[in-house]
């Protein structure tokens, strides 16, 4: 009788324990900004007038894909893999890719 009544607490303690344990992927809501989205979207904001070389395009694509890339907000994952794709193309790449990830940020709701 004792090891069904121990057995009943591990099956309650491991079911209350996985209850508990949601991944971050299951509490995320794609439909809002979370913290890597802000981070990579203020990034950008305030460093992509700045980058007028490809180097420097390519240094700013790659610090905002990092943060981006992390992020479960709707297509700023794939807006900053456009913006790096765009960093070392022409000035039209570039100029389509800023405009890209700028959108993203903005449909995920930040602010300016």
């Amino acid at each position: 009788m004792r090891s069904k009544h121990l057995a009943a607490l591990a099956f309650a303690a491991l079911a209350l324990t996985a209850c508990r344990s949601r991944s971050d992927e299951e509490r995320a809501d794609p439909s809002k900004l979370d913290d890597a989205a802000s981070l990579a979207c203020d990034d950008f904001a305030n460093s992509y007038k700045a980058a007028h070389t490809t180097d420097a395009r390519v240094d700013l694509a790659n610090k905002v894909n990092e943060w981006a890339q992390s992020s479960k907000t709707k297509g700023i994952a794939e807006g900053a893999t456009i913006l790096t794709r765009g960093s070392d193309g022409g000035e039209n790449a570039w100029q389509l890719a800023t405009y890209t990830f700028a959108q993203s940020c903005l449909d995920a709701g930040w602010k300016a």
